[in-house]
Parts: structure tokens; sequence; C-alpha cells
């Protein structure tokens, strides 16, 4: 079952008719939301399915960020959190996958990498952090690791991250320009920093078989953002 809709519910379809999991994609998506109404509705609606489905082992999508120095104490990350700890705490069957920067089919918030591709487009300058790294995973992998999670139980009641390779911020100008076909108009700013994330669960998951080489941001971007379409 499915509560919500969007990019993550499109990629988790083949949970739809799934009697025994409870894949919720209806959370704050916007890592810079701040309105305490929207994270109220979270809430409520996360309370409410909890409670409704009590038999269902609940998926939530977290967020990588709290292992983000610099973003770990935003109104978004602790509303997360908040959130993580409002399933733990009703001892109900629950997993939490903590996505990084997810890319995928449909997907039109405000991302690091539709930032990018609208500035470009446009013409329009934008600055650049010098030093930050993102971690982009393709919403296709990160369906990969919930099945292989949720299908072992020693895994349930756990937080798991899902970010294995850090690309610097320049390196995703780079590529969208390339995509893009237009000249990045950006000034870098000496700010950011590398943060590194943990996975030890799915760096020890091989039967993934996760390919997070060194051109992996290039082909997740090329997927969605590259042709006639793409990403719509």
């Amino acid at each position: 079952m499915i509560i919500g809709g969007g990019m993550m519910a499109q990629a988790f379809a083949s949970f739809r008719e799934d009697p025994k999991v409870l894949v919720f994609a209806s959370g704050v998506s916007d890592s810079t939301e701040t309105r305490v109404a929207a994270f109220a509705r979270e809430r409520d609606l996360l309370a409410h399915a909890r409670a409704q489905h009590a038999g269902k082992l609940l998926l939530y999508f977290g967020t990588c960020s709290a292992d983000d120095p610099e973003r770990r104490d935003s109104p978004y990350v602790a509303h997360k959190l908040a959130m993580e700890s409002l399933l733990e705490e009703a001892g109900l069957p629950w997993m939490v996958l903590r996505l990084p920067l997810a890319i995928g089919p449909g997907h039109r918030g405000r991302t690091l990498a539709q930032y990018l591709h609208d500035r470009i487009a446009r013409g329009e300058r934008f600055e650049v952090w010098q030093h930050a790294t993102r971690y982009p995973v393709d919403v296709v992998d990160a369906l990969r690791a919930a099945r292989y999670f949720l299908a072992r139980r020693e895994f349930h009641r756990r937080r798991i991250n899902v970010a294995l390779r850090a690309f610097p911020v320049l390196e995703f100008v780079r590529v969208m320009q390339d995509i893009v076909g237009k000249t990045a108009l950006y000034d870098i700013v000496p700010k950011g920093r590398h943060y590194a994330i943990q996975c030890p669960e799915l760096a020890a998951a091989d039967a993934l078989e996760l390919d997070f080489s060194d051109g992996y941001l290039k082909r997740v971007l090329r997927k969605y953002y590259g042709g006639a379409g793409a990403g719509s």
C-alpha cells in the first residue's frame, strides 16, 4: 500500500498492492521548508496512517541531511527526526530509509538537480559553494535497496542510510551544463564542506550490486534530464 503521490510514490508503485507493507510517500520533500503548518500536516497524516494500519510494516523516507553539519539543525531535519521518533515510539513495525539527493522521474521540487537545470537553461547566474558535496541516488536504486531490506526482518525497526558516493557540487554543474547544452553562469563561493555518511547496511548488501562508481552522477542526471521529456 502507498500513501501519497509524486516521485517516490511513482518509483515505489510496485508496493501499491502489497498487503504487508505501507509506503509513506506523503511527507515534506522540500528541505528548505520552514512552515509549521506543513510539518504539522505530515505529523498528523503519519500518525493517522500508523494507527489505521497497525499491522503493516511502515516504510518512511528520512533524510541523510541528519549527518550534514550545515543542515542538521534546520527545521526540516528536526522535523524528519521527530517523525522517525514518532514511529519508533509507537511500538509497531517500521523502517526508515534515509535518502540523500533522490533523483527520478516527475520531480519538479526544489532539489539541487532541478535548481541547476533551471538556472542553466534560463541563463541565470547562481552561486556554487566550492567545497560542498552531495550524495545523489537514483530512485530506482533506492527502490532496490528498500526491497532488499524490507524482505529481511533483521533490518526492520532500523534507520538505514542509502548513500555511498558523494560528488562535488561543481561536478553537478559541469554535468548539467553538458546535458542542457549551455554554459553555466556561476560564481564560486569559498563555502561548504564534505560530510561523511555511514552506510554499513548498504555497503554489506553485496546482493544489490549497486554501481556507485565515478560515472554514477553522469548516468543518473542524463537518465532523467538528458532527453526530450526527461524527468517529466
